[in-house]
């Protein structure tokens, strides 16, 4: 009952007031959750190669970015109408995605957790594609698991694959021509292949490549950044079919998400332990 009344307040609120309530809420978020806070820390001064002080100022923003996007996806149901007016789709995103659904072969979008990712899909959405995510659920508790999967897909309208079960439905999305959307920056552990990122070694998931060599399906960089000038505002953007290099393979997939992470730091989910799998839960 307390967070159905919250959400109601949170909906009720003027959008700019509720992401200033939403970055409060991060920076409240970062001092409950210190020790992971310390430890998400070290993994940026490792992986960046910064100073301290410099990694808990990047840390910290990525607190008051997850603050404000877990405002925005409460919201989600009020700001679906005017999604354009939140976040841009430019035209030529639009016609290259077009361009890979052409080929018929179906779609990744290979995309990580920068900035508001579930926003960006929205967009994607409300432009005319239909989007099935691959997604990890996550123990329920309190029955917030459950709003969080009505949201995505009765609010935002993606499809949900359940990773643990949904290789079949992903064959089945790509072989009719549909788009799957993959986050290829989680930690894959036992199931991964070692590979570098940001310079350290991590368990990488094969997947995308794999899907390639299957089915031909073309692999698009996607990716999506908040304004660092006005936090309301967002941009998602089809960068490159990246399948079409030569070189395409799981090292060419990180260091695109790499440059997306150098560029904009702060807006990466450094809460996220990239690296547990192979540097363990102390770094």
């Amino acid at each position: 009952m307390a967070l159905k009344i919250f959400v109601k307040l949170l909906r009720f609120m003027p959008h700019r007031a509720a992401l200033v309530f939403g970055g409060i809420i991060g920076r409240i978020l970062r001092l409950v959750l210190w020790r992971k806070v310390d430890r998400a820390e070290a993994r940026c001064v490792l992986s960046l190669g910064v100073g301290v002080s410099i990694a808990r100022e990047i840390v910290r923003g990525s607190f008051v970015n997850l603050g404000m996007s877990a405002v925005e996806f409460l919201r989600f149901p009020v700001m679906k109408a005017r999604v354009d007016e939140y976040i841009d789709f430019p035209e030529e995103s639009q016609a290259l995605l077009r361009s890979a659904l052409a080929r018929g072969k179906g779609v990744i979008l290979m995309t990580s957790h920068m900035a508001n990712w579930e926003l960006a899909a929205m967009r994607v959405i409300h432009a005319g594609f239909e989007l099935h995510a691959v997604y990890t659920p996550q123990r329920n508790d309190g029955g917030v698991e459950s709003m969080i999967a009505d949201i995505r897909t009765r609010t935002t309208g993606m499809h949900i694959i359940d990773n643990h079960k949904g290789i079949r439905e992903i064959f089945r999305v790509l072989k009719s021509g549909g788009i799957v959307v993959i986050m290829q920056d989680l930690d894959a552990r036992k199931d991964g292949v070692i590979t570098k990122f940001l310079g350290l070694p991590a368990s990488t998931h094969d997947g995308i490549v794999k899907l390639h060599e299957k089915f031909g399906c073309a692999v698009v960089a996607t990716h999506y950044t908040r304004d660092k000038d006005n936090p309301a505002h967002h941009v998602v953007e089809m960068q490159e079919i990246l399948s079409d290099r030569e070189n395409f393979g799981l090292e060419l997939c990180s260091e695109v998400i790499e440059k997306w992470i150098r560029e904009r730091p702060e807006l990466w989910l450094w809460l996220m332990d990239r690296w547990e799998y192979t540097l363990g839960k102390k770094r």
